[in-house]
């Protein structure tokens, strides 16, 4: 059975079907290397995504510039080779900041999940070093990405040793820290801020937090808890158009399986678009462990309900295109 497709469908034709016929900007996703891009590049044109945000790292910058003129917007990451507790890895970020910005490299991203800590309290968002690198990267021009928090699932199992990993909403006081901190800064958020179990959070975040900025990457996550509330979900959009954009997560790894490569891409946009374009209501096509992970009772290859949210156009141009545009301004 391929998990990214236990429906069987035909993602090609499904895509067709699909009622935006418009460029899309997909501002999450991982490219590493030239040879893994232009399978993804195809799959994406099926999906109308034209341009994408990747977080790459520096030494595949160029190299994917020349490969894809004007279709990837990089975003900076730090090298995570074995060394992060240390202070070379902070004196080591700044200078990949130097580098990434002299590249014309405008976001640089700030992960901070909570399995982060296993290392130590130095992968706490507000840490005073890494508020140290965001204050460089900041006079370097550029605007801050951050992964706050991860999924209920998550804090309920993986995250149950609230002493060690802490609680989501004591993640989220970090990330409103730096908020604050950083008042004049664009920040983007990814995966919901890391809260699309509770819109009603989000929206104090984004009415309190004029800098702030959302995407929608993590598609299984996405799937199972805004599936369950589409009316909901139609409004928090329609809302906060012009906070809100689309992302994927999808990570284009060496690792993937070149049988089952289409697949794994085309779902991820397929499920993201169906939710926000159509009134489907079905199961996903793709298998969420996270479902038997916190329910033993489900099978292993359990996937979650998919409702569609049937976003009127206007809100989707906001989502899909115009949010993203505007972001740099």
């Amino acid at each position: 059975m391929n998990p990214a497709n236990i429906l069987g469908l035909d993602y090609k034709k499904e895509a067709a079907k699909l009622p935006w016929k418009k460029d899309i900007i997909d501002a999450h996703v991982h490219l590493t290397s030239v040879e893994n891009a232009k399978k993804f590049f195809e799959i994406a044109e099926l999906f109308y995504v034209k341009r994408v945000w990747s977080q790459t790292s520096l030494e595949e910058v160029d190299a994917l510039n020349e490969a894809f003129p004007g279709k990837i917007e990089f975003v900076a990451t730090p090298s995570y080779s074995g060394h992060e507790t240390t202070e070379s890895f902070f004196t080591d970020w700044k200078k990949r900041l130097d580098a990434y910005a002299k590249k014309g490299v405008r976001l640089a991203k700030f992960w901070a999940g909570p399995r982060g800590l296993d290392r130590g309290e130095i992968f706490r968002l507000d840490h005073p070093q890494r508020i140290e690198v965001m204050r460089h990267a900041k006079n370097l021009g550029m605007k801050l990405m951050v992964h706050v928090a991860d999924p209920d699932t998550w804090f309920a199992t993986k995250y149950a040793d609230s002493t060690k990993y802490g609680t989501k909403a004591e993640h989220h006081a970090r990330l409103v820290r730096v908020l604050e901190e950083f008042a004049d800064t664009k920040f983007l958020a990814a995966h919901m801020a890391g809260d699309p179990e509770n819109l009603t959070h989000l929206q104090t975040l984004l009415d309190t937090h004029k800098n702030l900025y959302i995407d929608t990457s993590a598609t299984k996550w996405m799937v199972r808890e805004l599936s369950k509330k589409p009316v909901e979900l139609k409004t928090f959009l329609q809302k906060n158009a012009g906070r809100v954009m689309f992302g994927s997560d999808i990570v284009v790894s060496k690792k993937d399986d070149a049988a089952t490569i289409f697949d794994l891409y085309a779902s991820r946009w397929w499920a993201l678009r169906t939710m926000f374009e159509t009134t489907y209501e079905g199961k996903s096509p793709i298998v969420d462990p996270d479902l038997h992970m916190i329910d033993a009772t489900l099978p292993e290859d359990s996937s979650p309900m998919l409702r569609g949210a049937s976003i009127d156009e206007a809100t989707l141009k906001s989502l899909y295109q115009t949010t993203a545009e505007k972001f740099w301004e």
